[in-house]
């Protein structure tokens, strides 16, 4: 599992960085969308991440985390590190401007 985050002050581009990878996904005919990251709370993302991952998603692309919800990521990676099956997955995180 990769696990980026992509940290700026509003207006850097991140959100645009997030788009390209999904539009590059997307023309690979690997179908991928946006997570927006502040309509969860933090048990409430991991979970949604977890339905993505069971669905086949082997990229998500999460905007506007929080720290914490960042922070909970990194701990489900840690406790996941062994997991073979998520070896190939990425995952994109966008710290919110703040």
């Amino acid at each position: 599992m990769h696990i980026k985050v992509i940290k700026g002050a509003r207006a850097t581009g991140k959100t645009r960085q997030l788009r390209q990878i999904e539009e590059q996904r997307n023309a690979q005919g690997k179908p991928t969308s946006i997570i927006h990251a502040d309509a969860y709370a933090q048990a409430g993302l991991l979970s949604i991440m977890e339905v993505r991952i069971e669905r086949g998603e082997r990229t998500l692309l999460v905007d506007d985390c929080t720290r914490q919800q960042i922070d909970e990521v990194l701990k489900w990676q840690t406790a996941d590190d062994e997991n073979d099956g998520l070896k190939d997955l990425e995952i994109f995180l966008v710290r919110i401007a703040g």
